[in-house]
């Protein structure tokens, strides 16, 4: 009798680990659901006692305040999806080509694409974290918010006369191509 409860614990593991394993490779491959609200708050610090938690907390006020679904990443950080898009999954390497706005949780602006009228274009990877993190969730096409602490942006050093030291960012994206894939 004893092997039957010792078998069973072992499916009931098994099976356990084999949802996690599934939500695992979603991520992996690039499926960014949407998220409820209230989920967001799974991940709130009742008494936040490092700046990550402070930041965590902050982040997820500001998805509720502007009403964004989104998901968090392992690192913290939060990707609302607007549009989905229809071409490629993006993937580390990959050259893209994005419009984008980069502002504060107070809303003022320190950088724009769409100021200066001209997208950006980079390879994942060669960003700050935060980007290269977050955009191997999207698909070209895609447009969405990232939220970003300040451990995954420009962190203690900051952005000398653009972002000061430990701020959180928000980015509004738009992933316009993938032209130069080739090059």
């Amino acid at each position: 009798m004893n092997k039957y409860i010792v078998l069973l614990i072992i499916v009931s593991i098994s099976f356990s680990c084999k949802d996690k394993t599934v939500q695992k490779t979603d991520a992996e491959n690039n499926v960014a659901p949407d998220a409820d609200l209230s989920e967001l708050y799974q991940y709130y610090h009742s008494n936040p006692q490092t700046l990550e938690q402070r930041e965590e907390n902050q982040i997820i006020e500001y998805a509720a305040d502007n009403n964004l679904s989104a998901v968090r990443t392992r690192s913290g950080i939060y990707i609302a999806r607007h549009v989905a898009g229809d071409g490629d999954s993006v993937k580390w390497g990959d050259p893209l080509t994005v419009d984008y706005r980069g502002y504060f949780l107070d809303g003022k602006a320190f950088d724009s694409s769409y100021k200066r009228g001209k997208p950006i274009s980079f390879r994942v990877g060669s960003m700050v974290p935060g980007w290269n993190e977050a955009f191997p969730f999207l698909k070209v096409g895609s447009t969405a918010t990232f939220i970003i602490p300040s451990h995954m942006g420009y962190g203690k050093r900051g952005f000398p006369g653009f972002v000061e030291p430990d701020q959180i960012l928000v980015f509004d994206v738009e992933i316009l191509t993938d032209r130069n894939k080739n090059d």
